[in-house]
């Protein structure tokens, strides 16, 4: 056994034995208390005629139904809170490639993994395949992209931001795949969609 199933069982025997020894006191201030109020509740139950529970049963419900369905009028308009819109995939991509160029390297990953994404989409699309979900380099009919979009694409698709941790404060960044011009890579896919068609 282990020390903490040691310590589990000496708290079930403990609670086990001060059970067995406080059981009157349970007893006594818990037990019987409840049996009272139920046994209470019960007189009360027989005493009061059946139409009465079915007439206060009824305007329980109708009391519900109507709070429910009413539409809400006072100042609660006035405190709403403005809600703020949700961003679309163009817009969210544009703060990515923003944040991107400010430095680190988990937006830069973000874009070239969307971007990778992309451009399976293209060769998927253009070699008249379902799209892949598994990992591995971009290759299909007339891929040949320059070696540093190549590498910023596999990057995104198969790697990961942790892979370049940020550098401390006094060393500098070293050069990784990741830092390409979005840019390009977005001009490169775009010709290539063009000759996709």
């Amino acid at each position: 056994m282990t020390r903490r199933q040691l310590i589990l069982a000496a708290i079930f025997f403990s609670a086990l034995i001060l059970a067995f020894f406080l059981r009157d006191l349970v007893e006594r201030l818990i037990i019987v208390p409840l049996v009272y109020v139920w046994w209470l509740l019960g007189v009360y139950y027989s005493i009061l005629p059946q139409s009465v529970l079915w007439i206060l049963l009824v305007v329980v419900v109708a009391l519900s139904a109507i709070t429910v369905l009413m539409p809400r009028f006072g100042n609660r308009e006035f405190f709403r809170p403005m809600l703020k819109p949700s961003k679309g995939q163009i817009e969210g991509m544009v703060e990515w490639l923003e944040k991107s160029q400010r430095g680190g390297s988990y937006y830069k990953w973000l874009v070239a993994n969307r971007l990778g994404k992309t451009a399976r989409e293209i060769l998927a699309q253009r070699d008249g395949q379902p799209i892949s979900r598994k990992f591995g380099r971009l290759n299909g009919r007339d891929w040949n992209p320059p070696q540093k979009i190549d590498d910023y694409l596999d990057n995104g698709l198969n790697g990961s931001f942790a892979d370049y941790p940020r550098p401390r404060f006094w060393e500098k960044a070293k050069p990784t795949p990741l830092d390409a011009d979005p840019k390009q890579v977005i001009e490169y896919l775009e010709n290539e969609m063009k000759t996709s068609r």
